[in-house]
């Protein structure tokens, strides 16, 4: 690996670890803890969100030194648009997974808060004893919650979730390694490589699997809110 790749790939691992090192000061935990759900499991919504996050910003330093060393300073130029929507049905998932979870749960404690009628000389009958709660079929804490339900059993929307998300990244990544090594080529191949540096941006995705992942996105999120 010649030099200006190895100081890429460091600027990028070197921001990975500065967002370890403020998150685990700051809040006295390892960054695991942020994709980790209200139950203490590991949330499928949350992980697929930092997975899309510590692949972006080890790309965007990665690329930024390389620009910078060749005397382009100023931002890099706009993101793509595949990329942006990627990104946003990423943030989506996230958030709309936690007001289904909120909402479900304010669901539940609600109860039958209807006030009791009281008649002058009438006894009121003492309440009847609140019943013992129910066993709880969650998952226990021990076990990974990224790819089961609540019954500890796969679950084929996390699953197509996380299979797309492994897979995006992994595409995003591969052309984002292609840039460090060659970043005077086009990212749609051809020859000559006589890019300008100064053009150099993070790669896009194709649409295709911005689609495929739009729909395992859905799929979650559609069997999340039948369940609630």
């Amino acid at each position: 690996m010649e030099q200006q790749q190895f100081f890429s790939v460091l600027t990028g691992l070197a921001g990975l670890a500065l967002l370890w090192l403020i998150i685990l000061i700051a809040t006295r935990k390892h960054i695991w803890a942020l994709a980790m759900g209200e139950d203490g499991r590991p949330s499928t919504s949350k992980l697929q969100m930092l997975i899309w996050t510590t692949a972006i910003v080890f790309a965007f330093l990665a690329i930024f030194q390389i620009r910078f060393s060749a005397g382009f300073r100023d931002a890099l130029p706009n993101l793509p648009d595949n990329l942006l929507i990627a990104m946003g049905i990423s943030v989506v998932t996230a958030v709309s997974a936690k007001s289904i979870a909120v909402n479900a749960a304010n669901s539940d404690n609600s109860g039958d808060n209807t006030p009791a009628v009281i008649v002058p000389g009438v006894a009121v009958p003492p309440a009847p004893p609140d019943p013992a709660p129910a066993p709880s079929s969650a998952t226990p804490h021990g076990k990974s919650g990224i790819f089961s339900g609540n019954d500890g059993n796969p679950d084929l929307g996390k699953v197509q979730l996380m299979l797309w998300t492994f897979i995006a990244v992994g595409v995003f990544l591969a052309n984002v390694f292609a840039l460090i090594r060659h970043p005077n080529c086009s990212p749609t191949g051809g020859t000559p490589c006589n890019v300008s540096v100064g053009s150099l941006g993070l790669p896009d995705i194709g649409a295709t699997l911005m689609i495929l992942m739009g729909l395992g996105h859905g799929a979650y999120l559609g069997k999340k809110i039948a369940e609630s």
